[in-house]
């Protein structure tokens, strides 16, 4: 599974309109870091996002790749995948699906919910973000 110029086009656009809502500057190192999460369906950790990065920004740390990652979660441009025993994974496919981590390798695969999943639009009288369905297999 690949990631379409129409999908990587609408997150990077999404991601632009997000950062100036909340004031956040679109500095070349951010663009770089999410552009690679935006691109990637290997839900990478940020480890793999500061290796790809770094090729560029030679100048650029870790914790500069975690620090953003945390922010685009906050803000709701990625969500973060707890792997047990291993590195967090990320990913900016927003639209409602599920995920199954593989424990033995920490790989993350992409699961597809049935249409007739019913989930509510608010909880506790707030609407609804994000729904996270992750199964540890």
């Amino acid at each position: 599974m690949t990631v379409t110029p129409q999908e990587l086009k609408a997150r990077m656009e999404n991601f632009k309109q997000v950062c100036r809502q909340n004031k956040l500057p679109q500095t070349p190192q951010k663009l770089a870091i999410f552009q690679h999460l935006a691109a990637s369906c290997t839900h990478p950790s940020a480890q793999e996002i500061y290796d790809r990065v770094k090729e560029k920004f030679t100048n650029i740390s870790l914790a500069t790749v975690y620090k953003n990652l945390k922010k685009f979660t906050v803000l709701g441009l990625c969500i973060e995948i707890p792997i047990p025993g291993g590195a967090n994974r990320y990913d900016a496919k927003l639209e409602i699906h599920g995920h199954a981590v593989d424990t033995a390798n920490g790989l993350v695969h992409d699961l597809e919910l049935p249409k007739e999943y019913n989930y509510s639009a608010q909880v506790m009288g707030r609407q609804v973000k994000q729904i996270h369905l992750t199964y540890y297999i």
